[in-house]
């Protein structure tokens, strides 16, 4: 039995999104943040109300993204990333590629 291609679903759907990815390292005893934009095509949308009932209580009422993309767009739980101008962390990856698209959940990091 063939798996459904829920990727055909995004078509028309999909716009170019840029994420910058924020990795810091520690060089000569100082905190240094390197920046990488990651640029593919997906669908950011805000998360519906059944997904924020699954996210622990105290941040239900914090910005949540959840996007959608046909390819990976290589980032990871855990991961600091900006995008428009706010920068998230990256609370849920997972690769659905079976079914032709990944899905992510990220929550505004207010730190």
């Amino acid at each position: 039995m063939a798996l459904p291609k829920i990727r055909s679903a995004l078509n028309g759907w999909e716009s170019p999104i840029v994420l910058t990815k924020i990795t810091s390292s520690i060089v000569d005893f100082e905190k240094v943040n390197v920046e990488t934009d990651i640029s593919f095509n997906g669908v950011v949308q805000p998360l519906n109300a059944e997904s924020l009932q699954q996210k622990p209580l105290e941040t239900r009422s914090w910005e949540w993204l959840m996007i959608h993309t046909k390819t990976s767009a290589e980032i990871f739980t855990g991961d600091l990333i900006s995008f428009n101008g706010s920068k998230f962390k990256v609370m849920f990856e997972k690769n659905y590629s079976l079914y032709g698209y990944y899905e992510y959940h990220l929550v505004k990091n207010y730190e």
